[in-house]
């Protein structure tokens, strides 16, 4: 559903630069998956300096997810009415990774269903 609006954004206007949504998308989850395994001295709890360094570039993922849309609006390089489908299919994406991060066993790196062994 995702990529239906994201590609229906761009194919009313015939205007492919909605598209670029798709990157923050795709690397919301290399950061956390990466500081997975990371530990510190320093921390305290559960947390540590690189997952939460991970969180933090998670998060400008998204918005800059977020953001593509009207600033490609307001460049004049889309139309207004596209960005309302860009968002759309773009936290239609970010929610899709969030509930696989969130439902993925905790013991394997989340692609165990995805091997063929």
């Amino acid at each position: 559903m995702s990529g239906l609006l994201l590609i229906l954004s761009c194919a009313l206007h015939k205007a492919w630069w909605p598209l670029f949504c798709i990157i923050p998308i795709v690397l919301s989850p290399l950061p956390t998956k990466m500081a997975k395994g990371t530990s510190d001295s320093f921390s305290s709890g559960n947390s540590s300096v690189g997952y939460e360094l991970a969180i933090f570039f998670t998060t400008g993922l998204i918005i800059s997810g977020l953001a593509i849309p009207p600033i490609l609006a307001h460049a004049g390089k889309i139309v207004w009415e596209s960005v309302g489908l860009a968002i759309g299919g773009t936290v239609l994406g970010f929610l899709t990774v969030l509930i696989y991060r969130v439902s993925s066993p905790d013991e394997g790196d989340g692609f165990e269903l995805m091997a063929f062994n």
